[in-house]
């Protein structure tokens, strides 16, 4: 039997979630990370990721200055990081470094990849949508990455 609640209490029941890292800027002057959990493929032709960025945040800034992002699918041993880059904002701080994140340049744009994530999927912004309060972005993949361990499993949020 189903009762009806509000839209929130409704949702709280999606939990444990995927979650990504999006890492933007350009690693050689200023790089950010941030914890997203409104994410989703798009597209298979050419692949496409869609991202969901609060306007206010540095990460939305930075994509819209570079035009450029990278999804990251976090190993389970990045808890603390994730948590952090979700719980704490850019804008004065280097989240990165205080995340305790180690990163690697990627190959095809300037924000770098996270070098203990299961997956990283370097995108060139495509789109900018603006269905509601939560501006989205559209990147296609440019490049792919995988770690070297395969044995690593991803994180999933409670």
């Amino acid at each position: 039997m189903q009762k009806t609640t509000s839209i929130e209490a409704a949702l709280n029941r999606k939990y444990p979630e995927p979650v990504v890292l999006v890492t933007s800027g350009d690693i050689r002057t200023r790089a950010n990370v941030m914890a997203v959990g409104w994410y989703t493929l798009v597209s298979s032709e050419p692949w496409m990721f869609l991202i969901g960025v609060d306007a206010g945040a540095f990460t939305h800034d930075l994509i819209r200055k570079y035009r450029e992002f990278t999804v990251a699918f976090p190993s389970e041993s990045m808890s603390r990081s994730v948590h952090f880059a979700g719980t704490v904002h850019g804008h004065r701080r280097d989240k990165i470094r205080e995340a305790q994140l180690a990163i690697q340049p990627a190959t095809q744009i300037r924000a770098p990849l996270i070098a203990d994530a299961v997956a990283n999927f370097e995108c060139r912004l495509v789109r900018t949508l603006h269905p509601g309060d939560c501006p989205l972005f559209m990147g296609e993949i440019v490049a792919a990455h995988v770690a070297r361990q395969s044995t690593r499993h991803r994180l999933y949020t409670v």
